[in-house]
């Protein structure tokens, strides 16, 4: 059998390692290592076996040929100045997979349609009203926002990428002449109204910079890019004119803005910060109110963050359940499904993840009960 070499990369990426920790795993030299990835030397069947077991891949992953129908248009990170590339390409695998599993499910299930936007907009406050004037929102607070977004047609999981500086990531993905925006929640996020910014952050990418490849622009196009999507998250959380009454007479109290988390379903410092975006409290109050955070150690846990628990995705979740009810999918063979159609087996972990279900509990039936003629 012949060693599909990016397969082998993609899976150390994935699992972390260095070529000098793959060679240690399995005893060769960093050397064939490399020699295996560029295709330039052929493990021996024991060292394969020894591959397998160290980055815990179904066997076929490395030996299927690569397809040309997947592609990426790149990622949004909200950290992409800081995080390392070891804390973003375990992501990119699981946004790969993703869109397959939708793909394959897309063949049996009718999910909604993403919009599509034919204009463009002069500031990301015009871009976030258009958004909830379409979307029929008004000027209400969104509760839910992963909910919203499932409902307009856009895939969300939640994985554990284990980055301390990627809690959420987003990106146009396309098979064949199909195209998927993908937003992924990192599952170390626990904090429900951190959760709901970070979801319209991204929402701001789809609606601002769509047809942006993120990978191949310039670092301050790309800062200003993520302050867009800051922007739009903000001004589309918390529309003007209803959140200045809100906060009307009590701009200063902080204790106000956080009995506020639970009318706006919004983070107390993403509201101060509106607050000075809006101009309802001058640059040394908000200075002020900035230092009492920080002093009451509310930088990264605010009072109220544990009442409200995280939204979790519904979707994958309900595809996978309804073919399973009707008879269309075996859960036990849903990896050999995708690699039938698409030449890529993806491990049952990475499939648990990105739907919420372990797949591991359904081993397949081995033996049946007889059925009685009586």
């Amino acid at each position: 059998m012949k060693l599909n070499g990016t397969r082998l990369k993609e899976a150390r990426y994935f699992r972390k390692m260095t070529i000098t920790d793959l060679a240690e795993k399995i005893g060769v030299t960093k050397q064939m290592i490399s020699r295996y990835e560029r295709e330039t030397g052929e493990p021996s069947l024991e060292t394969f076996q020894k591959i397998v077991s160290a980055l815990k891949f179904p066997v076929n992953f490395f030996t299927e040929s690569d397809s040309n129908n997947f592609c990426s248009q790149g990622t949004f990170y909200r950290s992409r100045l800081t995080a390392t590339q070891t804390e973003k390409r375990p992501s990119e695998f699981y946004q790969k997979a993703a869109c397959y599993i939708r793909d394959y499910f897309e063949t049996m299930i009718e999910f909604p349609e993403l919009p599509k936007f034919d204009r463009s907009f002069d500031s990301p406050e015009e871009a976030a009203n258009y958004i909830r004037k379409i979307w029929r929102l008004g000027a209400t607070p969104i509760p839910n926002m992963i909910r919203l977004l499932e409902e307009h047609g856009m895939i969300i999981y939640i994985a554990e990428n284990d980055s301390k500086k990627v809690n959420a990531h987003s990106g146009w993905m396309n098979i064949g002449d199909r195209a998927y925006f993908i937003i992924a929640l990192d599952s170390n996020s626990n904090n429900f109204f951190n959760q709901q910014f970070s979801l319209a952050h991204e929402l701001g990418h789809y609606v601002l910079h769509s047809g942006v490849n993120p990978q191949i622009i310039e670092k301050e196009e790309y800062r200003k890019m993520e302050q867009e999507a800051e922007e739009f998250a903000s001004c589309f959380l918390l529309p003007s004119d209803m959140f200045k009454k809100s906060i009307c007479n009590f701009e200063n109290d902080l204790e106000h803005y956080i009995a506020l988390k639970f009318k706006w379903y919004t983070s107390m410092n993403a509201m101060v910060v509106r607050a000075r975006h809006l101009r309802l409290i001058d640059a040394d109050t908000y200075s002020k109110l900035q230092k009492r955070i920080s002093y009451r150690k509310w930088r990264k846990k605010e009072p109220g963050d544990e009442k409200i628990k995280l939204m979790k995705p519904q979707v994958f979740k309900m595809a996978f359940n309804l073919l399973v009810d009707n008879g269309l999918l075996e859960p036990s063979l849903l990896s050999d499904e995708i690699a039938m159609h698409y030449q890529v087996s993806l491990p049952n972990e990475v499939l648990s993840q990105i739907i919420g279900i372990d797949l591991n509990k359904f081993k397949g039936e081995i033996v049946k009960l007889k059925v009685s003629n009586k």
